[in-house]
């Protein structure tokens, strides 16, 4: 029984430990991301307005903070520089996010569509390996960005292959998920248990 107990306090410690450090790197990685978008930032004093959206997508998303603001960062990095609005960038967060929820798409499959989204955006469309992760693991956004244009949504692939669904399309496409689905967004929220819980 003192082998038994002494393992006990051994995997106790090493379980601390483990905690610990996964609090030190969380801790580590979520100033790195402060840091970052308070240099993208710089130029325009938005710092704090760019914040606020972090927030704001944890409230309406149930994110941690450091998902919302590394969310925001990636999205910062890649449209800032090609002088996009922090507004439309913002409408970018929460229309991607609200189709991903809405969607029901798991947190990976979020996160990976939407840096999909932020590489592609940065390039200036959607398209490529870009276009299909982005409409297979969130396909609710497909249908805005057919409305966008005008057509129907099997001949996205064709128009996103001809370059045609650029960064103004699919930001406008985003604020109208982001403007149409609020109140179900609201809805699913609220009667989720783990949203309710968090």
């Amino acid at each position: 029984s003192r082998a038994v107990g002494g393992l006990k306090t051994a995997f106790a410690g090493v379980g601390f430990t483990l905690l610990v450090k996964q609090a030190i790197n969380a801790s580590a990685n979520f100033n790195k991301l402060n840091l970052r978008l308070s240099l993208l930032t710089k130029a325009t004093g938005q710092f704090a307005e760019a914040q606020a959206i972090a927030t704001e997508g944890q409230k309406l998303f149930g994110m941690s903070a450091t998902e919302a603001l590394e969310g925001v960062t990636n999205i910062t990095s890649r449209l800032k520089p090609l002088g996009v609005s922090l507004q439309d960038i913002e409408t970018t967060f929460i229309g991607f996010n609200t189709a991903a929820k809405l969607g029901g798409s798991t947190a990976i499959e979020a996160s990976n569509a939407f840096r999909q989204l932020a590489q592609a955006l940065g390039s200036g469309r959607l398209a490529g390996d870009e276009f299909r992760s982005v409409s297979e693991q969130v396909p609710l956004i497909l249908k805005p960005l057919a409305e966008e244009l005008g057509v129907s949504t099997g001949a996205l692939k064709e128009l996103a292959a001809q370059g045609k669904l650029t960064s103004d399309v699919v930001i406008r496409a985003l604020k109208s998920i982001g403007r149409e689905g609020g109140p179900a967004l609201k809805a699913i929220l609220e009667n989720d248990p783990t949203q309710v819980f968090k």
